[in-house]
C-alpha cells in the first residue's frame, strides 16, 4: 500500500491524490494495474516548489483521478517506464518549467532550442530579456539576446 500525503475530492468530484515523490512510480503503478490509463501531465510553479499534477482515466470505470507531487529540487520519476505517452507531456513540462523527469529516454526541450535560457511558465522568469531565435550553417535552431543575430 503506498503512503499517500493527502487525499481530496475535486469541485468536480474528481478524487485528488497527494503523494510524495519518493512514492508517486508505486502509486502510478498501482493505478495502472486498476485499469487507469495516463490523459495528461501538467506543472505549476508555486513560487518555493513546483508541483507535477498527473491526470488518470479509466474508461472501465468511467473515473478519473488526480495525482500531485512536488519537488523542491526540480526532479520527479519520469513515468514514461509506464505510459509511454508521457514521453512528450514531460519533454513539454521540462522545456517550459524545468522539471526534470528522471529516467526519461530523451529528456531535452520540445518547443524551444536547446540553448534557450531559463524557463517561460516560471514565475521567477525575466521577460524583460529578449531572446531571439536563428539557425546555424547545418539548420540547428539556437537562442541568442542579440536583436541583429534573430529573425
Amino acid at each position: 500500500m503506498v503512503q499517500i500525503l493527502e487525499e481530496t475530492k475535486g469541485k468536480d468530484g474528481r478524487r485528488i491524490i497527494k503523494v510524495a515523490k519518493e512514492h508517486l512510480l508505486e502509486l502510478m503503478r498501482e493505478l495502472k494495474s486498476q485499469g487507469f490509463n495516463l490523459s495528461l501531465i501538467t506543472g505549476v510553479d508555486r513560487k518555493d516548489r513546483l508541483e507535477v499534477v498527473y491526470h488518470l482515466y479509466s474508461l472501465e470505470k468511467n473515473t478519473y483521478v488526480v495525482v500531485k507531487t512536488e519537488t523542491m529540487d526540480e526532479r520527479v520519476p519520469s513515468v514514461t517506464s509506464l505510459w509511454s505517452s508521457a514521453n512528450w507531456d514531460e519533454r513539454e513540462q521540462y522545456d517550459m518549467l524545468g522539471i526534470v523527469f528522471e529516467g526519461h529516454p530523451n529528456l531535452k526541450r520540445i518547443f524551444l532550442p536547446e540553448s534557450w535560457v531559463g524557463y517561460p511558465l516560471r514565475k521567477n522568469y525575466d521577460l524583460s530579456k529578449v531572446q531571439y531565435i536563428n539557425m546555424d550553417e547545418e539548420g540547428n535552431d539556437y537562442a541568442t539576446f542579440d536583436p541583429n543575430d534573430g529573425w
